[in-house]
């Protein structure tokens, strides 16, 4: 795995609130998983990688400081996917233009969508099982649905990172373990992934690197999750057990 983010003495704040507490470490490349309970600070350390919260201290993406990139470059190089409940289109659009708006930093506002454009919008759907849905107004659309087709937006944006917050939340199991598994097949084949991550099992089934973040601090980060990490993380008791099927762990949180 490559060097993609070098963050050093990142503080973030909400007016006077700090989020994100003056973390440094390196993110590789692979697909990454943030951990951590809700309010730690997952969502904002995603928008700072993508260029949309300000901050203090440095975060270098391939050697470039984030704040100094253009919008258009940061576009061109990161998509990312909101959870749904922060996401609402205001207005009605069809399921293929939202899926074709993750073409926008490429073509323009008012540029005219190419014969590659439109394979990768219909790629995408294709990849998501959603090619039914095109026609379709979002409005219409579960939340799992519309979850679905941000995912295709970003997967059709054909960028060397993609950002997610929280991209099974709405989803039902068969379709949330069918999301990792393409961003398992798009990590092999060169995408960088990063993802915040609620459910530690499929986070440990897919992931090559691991980012646990507590009260807006880092308190680990590498490759092999344990269950001291995990306790410490949630302040809870986990158990492992092994899964014969992938020949690996799996976890389960003890009731306080």
């Amino acid at each position: 795995m490559k060097k993609l983010y070098t963050i050093k003495n990142l503080i973030s704040r909400f007016g006077e609130k700090i989020i994100l507490k003056n973390i440094s470490l390196e993110i590789p490349s692979g697909l990454v998983s943030l951990i951590g309970a809700n309010g730690s600070g997952k969502t904002t350390l995603l928008r700072v990688l993508a260029g949309l919260d300000d901050y203090e201290g440095n975060v270098l993406l391939n050697d470039a400081e984030v704040k100094t990139i253009t919008r258009k470059k940061i576009a061109r190089s990161v998509s990312f996917v909101m959870s749904d409940k922060k996401f609402r289109p205001s207005y009605s659009f069809t399921a293929r233009e939202i899926i074709s708006m993750g073409r926008l930093p490429f073509v323009g506002m008012f540029g005219r969508l190419t014969k590659k454009d439109f394979n990768l919008i219909e790629r995408s759907a294709e990849l998501l099982k959603i090619s039914h849905l095109l026609g379709r107004d979002i409005m219409t659309l579960s939340d799992g649905e519309r979850q679905l087709i941000f995912i295709a937006a970003a997967i059709a944006q054909d960028t060397e990172i993609i950002l997610l917050d929280e991209p099974t939340a709405s989803l039902d199991p068969d379709k949330a373990a069918m999301i990792f598994s393409i961003l398992r097949k798009l990590a092999d084949d060169g995408k960088s992934i990063i993802a915040a991550v609620h459910d530690i099992n499929i986070a440990s089934a897919y992931s090559d690197f691991y980012v646990a973040i507590k009260n807006g601090g880092v308190i680990f980060n590498g490759e092999k999750l344990n269950q001291k990490i995990l306790s410490g993380l949630y302040e809870a008791d986990f158990i492992s057990y092994k899964n014969n099927e992938r020949n690996d762990l799996m976890w389960r949180v003890l009731p306080k």
